[in-house]
């Protein structure tokens, strides 16, 4: 009987297959098959997997598949390539943009943000002065100077979690041919409980043209290990002392990891909000320093926002609505000792590894906040889907694309946003939203110089100048061609060769007139008697045609002396070019041998 009983029992317990049911759904739901929401988290780590999978963020079923094509929301940790974008489906989302390299790799945030610095150098203080090596190897070796200790940290330019990092006061230590992100250590920092430590901000990029940024209210703070000490000689090598990374201090006996998530404020691991309360009751203006880093979160962003709106727009030209990616970035905050707040990285992939209590609270919250945010729903999927198939209706009925205007192109992009306004603004959560903003002009000129350097590195602004020329001249300058420049032979310097030149053609003028009308006589006989020995008979010309030849022959016998009393009283120029200018058929056989001649010597 008992086994009888466990079969039906088995019999009748569905198989889990991942999906979450919603409270929202009614018991009359059940009996029809619903459409489920697929996420693909196929190319993330299995710690990332559990916090996402804790919960149902959608407003209906969310199925979480390992591998799969049909999905509605992609999570991934590699990078996405513009090709992933452009086969994309307008209900789809992505949890990366393409082209993010330029604010996550250290070289390239270095590079881009010393090129707004020296375009704007009381804006772009906030981060520490950087060097890319082995470019820039002669202007850091002029950093060491005599008499001068500084120290610098020096890190891979494309490496995570702490790895190859050091300190170092002398130029030996580096090796010229290396890739390196070097920067000027801060050896000023703000200190709780004598410690160093870092702020792990999440800032959620939401769109790119306009550009749209939250800032999550909770984040993570992260102790060093050793009581801190100004750097030196001695303890330069003591990385648990002035790193703050947590997977180098987790290997520290001394570190303390935060079992309970009710007390926030214990360990080498806090929160943000714990951290921060304990600061404002100490009398520290924390307002004033959320402010200082939502302005260094915003103008770190204007700094790539053209390179980020170019790659999305090329890949979906058509997405109004400015919603298929999201990212959540995780920016390294270093705090001086004036409660100042300085960029240190930008992390495109930060951990979502739940190891601790206090990671599974604030990372979890933080997913389940942004997937809210980002409108991922069944409700959206339908209304999109629904748009998608009037728009196939009536291009079957008419049997062409629509094609929009300018301004109905303005008009649904206004109306998107609109609509994206109104959702985000009931769904923030834990976030706050700084951009944009009413007030939010002031960062415009930093965009538009982005926009120039953007331009600049692909040459877009050359064509743009040229399509602007080609607009701004007549027609009649266009229709007139481009006059070529002749080369003047009468200089100084040819003066002695023309004179050489001439003095020949003279001599050569007397003897070959002279003998001129006998070669042409003469090659008129001859042309008389070969037309005689052909075979072929031609119809003699009548006589007043003979006549005529003849009286041209007896003109061009007069034309002859005339010509030579002439070309004594002419210049130079022309006697030098008479005889090359004269056509084969006025030049005799023995003019043409001794011209010859005299340009080959």
């Amino acid at each position: 009987m008992q086994q009888k009983q466990s079969k039906k029992s088995k019999e009748e317990e569905p198989l889990f297959n991942g999906s979450f049911k919603d409270n929202s759904d009614n018991e009359t739901d059940d009996k029809r098959k619903k459409i489920k929401l697929i996420m693909n988290v196929s190319e993330i780590q299995n710690m990332m997997q559990s916090s996402l999978q804790g919960k149902s963020y959608s407003n209906g079923y969310c199925k979480y598949e390992p591998d799969g094509v049909n999905w509605d929301m992609f999570w991934t940790d590699a990078a996405v390539q513009p090709e992933t974008l452009g086969k994309m489906q307008p209900h789809q989302k992505i949890n990366h943009f393409p082209g993010m390299y330029s604010l996550a790799r250290k070289n390239h945030l270095g590079r881009n943000l010393m090129k707004m610095r020296k375009q704007f150098p009381n804006d772009f203080k906030f981060f520490p002065q950087t060097w890319l090596l082995p470019a820039e190897y002669g202007d850091f070796k002029n950093q060491f100077v005599k008499g001068k200790v500084r120290t610098f940290i020096v890190k891979p330019e494309a490496s995570c979690q702490g790895r190859g990092i050091f300190l170092t006061r002398n130029i030996n230590d580096i090796n010229p041919t290396d890739h390196y992100v070097a920067q000027r250590y801060m050896h000023r920092p703000f200190l709780i409980d004598g410690l160093k430590f870092d702020l792990r901000v999440y800032v959620l990029l939401a769109g790119t043209d306009p550009m749209r940024i939250y800032v999550y209210q909770d984040g993570l703070v992260r102790f060093a290990t050793e009581p801190y000490v100004t750097p030196t000689a001695n303890n330069l090598e003591d990385v648990c002392m002035h790193l703050t990374n947590y997977a180098i201090n987790k290997e520290n006996p001394n570190f303390v990891f935060n079992n309970d998530a009710t007390k926030m404020d214990v360990g080498h691991k806090r929160s943000i909000k714990s951290v921060f309360g304990k600061l404002q009751e100490e009398g520290h203006n924390i307002q004033q320093l959320w402010q200082d880093m939502y302005n260094l979160f915003i103008k770190t962003f204007c700094t790539v926002q053209p390179i980020l709106s170019h790659h999305y727009k090329s890949c979906q030209p058509d997405n109004y609505a400015n919603n298929m990616c999201f990212e959540i970035l995780g920016f390294d905050i270093f705090i001086n000792d004036k409660l100042k707040p300085f960029l240190l990285e930008v992390n495109h992939t930060p951990s979502f590894t739940t190891d601790t209590p206090l990671d599974s609270l604030i990372k979890k919250n933080l997913i389940r906040d942004t997937l809210k945010l980002m409108n991922l729903s069944l409700k959206a999927k339908e209304e999109i889907i629904a748009s998608r198939k009037e728009q196939l209706q009536q291009r079957v009925l008419t049997g062409k694309k629509q094609k929009l205007t300018q301004e109905q192109k303005q008009l649904l992009i206004q109306q998107s946003s609109e609509q994206r306004d109104k959702h985000e603004n009931n769904n923030l959560g834990d976030y706050v939203k700084i951009f944009p903003l009413e007030d939010a002009h002031e960062y415009n000129k930093f965009i538009e110089f982005a926009s120039q350097l953007q331009d600049n590195w692909t040459g877009a602004n050359i064509k743009r100048n040229q399509k602007k020329e080609q607009s701004e001249t007549p027609l009649t300058q266009i229709s007139k061609p481009p006059a070529i420049p002749v080369k003047k032979i009468n200089t100084p310097q040819m003066l002695p060769k023309i004179n050489k030149k001439q003095s020949k053609i003279d001599k050569l003028t007397e003897s070959d007139r002279n003998t001129e009308t006998k070669s042409k006589t003469q090659s008129s006989s001859r042309k008389n008697t070969k037309e005689q020995t052909r075979q072929v008979s031609y119809p003699q010309l009548p006589k007043h045609h003979q006549s005529m030849k003849n009286l041209q022959l007896q003109q061009q016998q007069q034309v002859i002396p005339t010509y030579q009393q002439q070309q004594k009283k002419s210049c130079l120029q022309p006697k030098l070019f008479e005889l090359d200018m004269a056509s084969p058929q006025k030049r005799s056989f023995s003019q043409n041998k001794k011209l010859h001649q005299f340009k080959l010597q």
